[in-house]
């Protein structure tokens, strides 16, 4: 049991890492209301992939619950239909979270995988919670964490779901993105617990830049949340069209997250420093990880600043900065072995 519960840990993170991915994609896709409802998608447990699954047709079965777009709006079903040849209003009702009422098949799709992925990541997690109790006599804190994995990934599913019914509100977009990075917390804290010791300790100045790094980053991740949230705004106002024009539309903030970018740099290259000169091979794997993902982050940041945002950079962005968060916390966290 408990070597299945190491397998889900790392699973999980890497899972955990996956989701925000597909987040991201979805949000650069445009995608996030690319199922309208929540948990199934237009009334499906597999979503349509054509047009007309999602229009009235005369003879066709609708069961209670599936949805279609007539008249511009989003209509349900309010019982087991045999449609007729005009469509009866009495029969369905508006869908009342929201007004939106577009079916794009590739859109529907990745918020499709996306909900996957987060149904996979719950499974995984409780998995961990179940055999988290082969620890019961030796590491019962794993039995905690464990727990908080699963209530914050349920809190996650949850506030996915008022993303949704919301039409997408801005606040709930970054709660949601704060909830994924506390997962990799939780997931490194496992990690720490599974991997400790007793011949390890603290080293101090290490656990004190590694943390300082850590926190930086997520300040940095939190102002870079503003930015995005201005760029849709932006995005939306020219019709998704002209990408280059976007920075130049950009308030202060997004001097700041450049500026704020030099300072993070520096700390996490400390960190990185300072992992290199342990004698912990797991913490030096970390460190040259960390250290490529710093120079990745630069040049996609450079990219999305400089040469008109391009889409495929965005979620590559977001995901490098997710990564260094969790190796700078990883760093700081994880006690040094000494022999």
């Amino acid at each position: 049991m408990q070597k299945l519960f190491k397998i889900l840990t790392y699973t999980s993170l890497i899972c955990t890492f996956l989701v925000i991915l597909a987040g991201s994609v979805v949000r650069t896709t445009q995608s996030g209301m690319g199922c309208p409802d929540w948990p199934k998608c237009f009334g499906y447990y597999i979503p349509p992939t054509a047009d007309e699954q999602v229009r009235y047709e005369q003879g066709r079965t609708y069961t209670k619950g599936m949805m279609v777009i007539e008249y511009d709006t989003l209509w349900r079903a309010k019982s087991n239909i045999i449609a007729q040849a005009d469509f009866n209003r009495d029969e369905w009702e508006k869908y009342p979270k929201h007004d939106y009422s577009d079916f794009v098949v590739h859109q529907t799709w990745i918020e499709y995988i996306n909900r996957l992925l987060g149904a996979l990541l719950g499974i995984f997690v409780f998995g961990m919670f179940v055999t988290s109790f082969s620890y019961r006599k030796t590491k019962p804190l794993l039995i905690f964490l464990s727990f908080a994995l699963v209530f914050v990934t349920g809190f996650q599913a949850w506030l996915g779901k008022l993303v949704v019914d919301g039409n997408l509100i801005p606040q709930s977009i970054s709660i949601h993105m704060l909830g994924a990075l506390l997962l990799l917390l939780l997931a490194q804290l496992v990690i720490n617990q599974i991997r400790m010791n007793e011949n390890s300790s603290v080293n101090k100045p290490l656990r004190n830049i590694g943390y300082l790094a850590a926190l930086m980053v997520l300040l940095q991740i939190l102002i870079g949340t503003q930015v995005r949230e201005e760029i849709d705004v932006i995005a939306k106002s020219m019709g998704f069209d002209m990408r280059a024009l976007w920075v130049d539309e950009l308030s202060s903030t997004f001097l700041i997250h450049r500026a704020f970018s030099l300072i993070v740099t520096a700390a996490c290259a400390y960190a990185v420093y300072l992992s290199l000169q342990t004698r912990d091979n797991n913490l030096k794997l970390i460190g040259k990880l960390s250290a490529l993902v710093i120079a990745l982050e630069l040049i996609a940041g450079i990219v999305l600043g400089f040469a008109g945002m391009p889409a495929a950079f965005q979620p590559v962005h977001l995901l490098l900065a997710t990564v260094l968060f969790w190796s700078m916390f990883a760093i700081g966290s994880r006690k040094v072995s000494n022999s």
